[in-house]
């Protein structure tokens, strides 16, 4: 036997996988191995392109350029249904069953047994029997609705549905988010006999103490590049903290001194059933508090509750010494508050409307005259919006689309300080845009906060948050962790470590 036939062949490599969309690298030259039976683990900050290169594997994204190979053989993933021929099994966050069907035609509905041209009921009742028991739900029955079980079950139910095809890779995306001590113990049992069978596994989490528990292997990514890949038992969890944010635990970050005046919001035991969980933490006039944790840790959630987009089942929310109950967006700005969302293309702007339109769409009662617009006043009042932000557009009358994203979200801005905002609410104010745009969104929300008006902001970036924040509130599984004082001796890891639960 040669040398190259003795040589071992991964079950799965993605060599010099890049992709890109529009304004966004989002992976650049990464190089991905599993061996059969290995269990990984792919860890790194929001966006740091994890998902990016498991849809790929999946055919759910085109890679541009790089190529994958199975068990030696070069494969092309045009399709989800492509990447399931080859073995390939990827189970998202947002399960794909179908809650009106039952248990049987879920688990084989690509594959229903016929006897002749009718349905074999007998053999589906039988086989499903068997996945049932094999993903420790031989208390449910074959013909039981989907959308009857509980969330853990149903995950169980679509891991079911997987091993009927023989897979080869399993990806689960963040499996454990929604899931009890017992069901997260049931599934890791579930992991460790395919694991025995040679299915080699991704995680894509954001756990430390699953990671440590479960899994051989992790890569740690940042922003689209492979950083590193060893086994679980060859680096610290300091290391691992270190490497996800690119700079070591001893760095720190400075923000500007600040006047408090007082107090303008107080959130005392905001609960949402199954989004959020006792959130409480107030902030003062010229405060900026901020709102860290990873995906699906609440934070975007608080923000719709205190703005009216969301109904909350229990807690309080005191503003300005009162208590208040704040049903609607149109209530909230009423008093005083102002929200900038997360995705300004769909819920900012009405970007096939002129930028006179967007910035003064959310106060027209400063423009109106009777029963209509006032169009001096609204040229005037948006103009003094450019000058003062200093958006860079042609005239007012600019379709707003054709802004770069950093003047866009400074409309946004504009749009919002129209109102004369007592509280601003920010949802990743500076997320896809530019360094410069960010100096300058840094700059307008500072002057906002020099005038007394108070700061809750959402942010991914712990150096963002490290950098411009007063307090900032860590939240992990839609529950309040930790409130820490950033008096220049935060260190970022300590936010990291506690939004992923780690020691």
């Amino acid at each position: 036997m040669s040398e190259m036939q003795q040589k071992k062949v991964p079950l799965l490599e993605m060599k010099g996988i890049d992709k890109s969309f529009p304004g966004v690298h989002a992976l650049q030259n990464v190089d991905f191995s599993l061996e059969k039976g290995e269990v990984c683990a792919i860890l790194g900050e929001n966006g740091a392109g994890k998902s990016t290169l498991m849809n790929i594997l999946g055919g759910i994204y085109q890679m541009n350029a790089g190529k994958i190979q199975i068990e030696g053989k070069e494969v092309t993933m045009r399709n989800a249904h492509d990447a399931e021929m080859q073995g390939i099994a990827f189970i998202h966050q947002e399960l794909s069953l179908f809650p009106q069907m039952d248990i049987a035609s879920n688990i084989f509905i690509q594959e229903l047994p016929k006897k002749g041209t009718l349905l074999n009921s007998r053999k589906l009742n039988k086989d499903t029997e068997e996945i049932l028991k094999h993903v420790r739900l031989s208390h449910r029955k074959p013909n039981e609705l989907v959308g009857d079980l509980k969330i853990g079950e149903q995950q169980l139910v679509e891991i079911g549905r997987t091993l009927i095809r023989g897979i080869k890779v399993l990806i689960l995306d963040e499996p454990t988010s929604s899931l009890s001590s017992a069901e997260i113990s049931t599934l890791f049992d579930i992991v460790r006999e395919l694991k025995a069978q040679g299915t080699a596994i991704v995680f894509i989490t954001h756990h430390m103490d699953e990671i440590y528990e479960i899994c051989d292997t992790l890569m740690i990514m940042r922003d689209g590049k492979r950083i590193t890949k060893c086994g679980v038992r060859d680096i610290s969890r300091a290391e691992v903290v270190n490497m996800m944010l690119g700079r070591t635990a001893e760095e720190q970050y400075s923000h500007p001194g600040r006047t408090y005046g007082k107090e303008v919001l107080a959130v005392k035991g905001l609960t949402r059933q199954g989004k959020l969980k006792n959130i409480h933490f107030n902030v003062r006039a010229g405060e900026m508090v901020g709102l860290y944790g990873l995906l699906g840790s609440g934070r975007t959630e608080v923000l719709r509750s205190i703005f009216g987009l969301d109904k909350f089942q229990s807690g309080e929310i005191i503003y300005m010494g009162d208590p208040v109950r704040i049903r609607n967006p149109k209530e909230a700005i009423s008093k005083g508050i102002a929200m900038v969302t997360e995705d300004r293309h769909k819920e900012g702007l009405v970007l096939e409307e002129s930028v006179r339109f967007n910035m003064t769409l959310a106060n027209l009662k400063a423009i109106q005259a009777g029963a209509f617009i006032n169009r001096n006043k609204e040229k005037g009042l948006s103009e003094k919006g450019v000058e003062a932000l200093r958006i860079k557009t042609p005239s007012v009358k600019r379709t707003v689309k054709f802004l770069s994203g950093g003047n866009q979200q400074k409309v946004v801005l504009a749009k919002w300080l129209n109102t004369n905002p007592k509280l601003i609410l920010l949802d990743e104010p500076t997320r896809g845009i530019d360094v410069g745009a960010k100096q300058e969104i840094y700059g307008i929300v500072e002057n906002l906060l020099s005038k007394g008006v108070a700061v809750i902001m959402v942010s991914s970036e712990v150096p963002e948050l490290l950098g411009v924040c007063d307090r900032v509130v860590v939240l992990r599984n839609g529950e309040q962790v930790c409130e820490l004082v950033n008096d220049d001796k935060l260190q970022p890891g300590t936010l990291l470590e506690a939004a992923m639960g780690g020691d």
